[in-house]
This record gives structure tokens, sequence and C-alpha cells, in this order.
């Protein structure tokens, strides 16, 4: 991973302009998203066990658009210090190096703490966080423990609100469908590695822009 002063600016990714769109249109879908969620969840009085600081699910394997990819990019170069991203780019290398050599399955049923996770077990980049993080709600702590403590159990189901969660997964899908049938990379990528690649290579943003495939080296999740 290349050191902060020899990584490309923010403004090599594309012109300001073109970022500050993006930025915009992603942003007020991520609004919208967490809004039909809140919505859901003051109707149907649901009580959630999650609060700031508890990072048991951070050590699942998270699926991304590149979209979301690059909303992160942008977000991490426009608010960390450059301490903070040689301290990112460090924990990014050793998280390639822990997940390129898996299969995704492997990964899946492996626990492998989130780069992006701040050592006080809050998420560095919250509040540009994917979808896949923004779904992920649980109703009780013990079972996200079990799921910790047993990654290899994909069966034990999740302690979800059904409404919300499946909701909130129809909305996902139909964002993503959006960016396909606009003629944007497809591909399912994981979260660490995808981020890793957005950051070192500023030509994966003009690959997405051109309706190519943003990623070279990224785990890839394939299609269900």
């Amino acid at each position: 991973m290349p050191t902060p002063s020899a990584l490309p600016s923010p403004d090599s990714l594309a012109s300001a302009e073109s970022v500050a769109g993006f930025d915009q249109v992603a942003r007020a879908d991520l609004q919208s998203f967490d809004e039909l969620g809140a919505g859901i969840i003051e109707k149907q009085s649901v009580k959630l066990a999650c609060c700031a600081g508890c990072s048991i699910c951070c050590s699942l394997r998270v699926d991304v658009f590149a979209h979301e990819v690059f909303l992160i990019a942008h977000y991490i170069w426009s608010h960390f210090s450059p301490e903070e991203l040689a301290t990112l780019y460090t924990r990014l290398a050793a998280h390639e190096d822990r997940v390129l050599p898996l299969t995704p399955y492997e990964h899946a049923t492996t626990n492998i703490r989130c780069p992006l996770l701040r050592d006080d077990g809050c998420c560095s980049v919250y509040a540009a966080r994917p979808h896949s993080c923004r779904r992920h709600h649980s109703q009780d702590l013990a079972a996200c423990q079990y799921t910790y403590d047993h990654p290899a159990d994909l069966e034990t189901p999740a302690a979800h609100h059904q409404e919300l969660y499946y909701t909130l997964t129809e909305a996902m899908l139909q964002g993503f469908e959006k960016y396909a049938e606009l003629g944007y990379d497809p591909t399912i990528y994981e979260l660490g590695t995808a981020v890793a690649e957005a950051l070192r290579d500023p030509t994966s943003w003009s690959r997405w822009r051109n309706g190519g495939h943003a990623f070279l080296h990224a785990s890839v999740t394939p299609p269900a």
C-alpha cells in the first residue's frame, strides 16, 4: 500500500465537479434508505440491540457495489488526516493479505475484522457506510455473539426484524438495479479489498464511469 504522499489526490479520481455530483446523488440515496428504515422502526416500535461501540457484526464479510466503494473512498480523502490515512493503509494492506487468498465462502465463515473499524469499536466511515451495513440490525445481542462464536454456522437465522430487513433488502436491490440499467459495473465486491483498490488505483474510477469493471484485484462474490 503506498504511503500518503505517494497516493493520488482526490481530484485525480475525476474532476471535482463530477465527484461532487456523484457524492450528492449517492448521499441522497443513503438518506432515503435511512429514512425508510427509521419509519419502519418507529411504526413497528422495533427494539434494536445495536448500539454505538458494538462491533460484533463488523467481522462479517460485507458485499458492496462499486458506487458505494467510491463514496467511501471520497469520504476518506475528505475527512481523514495524514496520520489516519497512514493507519488505514496499513490495515487495508493487512486485510488484503488475509482476504484475497480466501474464497468468498472461506471468508464468510471466518471472523475477519473490518479494516474500516477504529480501535474504539466505531466505524471510521459511518456517515458513508454501505447499504449492507445500514440494513444489518439485531434484536438480540446473544444471537450476534453466537454468530461470532460460530462463524461456520451459516444456517442459524439472525435476529433481524423481518419487515425491516426485507423492506430494506428490496430497496437496496432496486437501487443497485438502477445503476446496472445505466450500464455501470454490477459486480459484487468485498468491502475492504475494494476500498483498498479504489484508494490505490485512480483508474478504477475511470473504468467504472466508462462502464467497465471498477476493481481488477478485489475479492468478488459470485451472484446467487
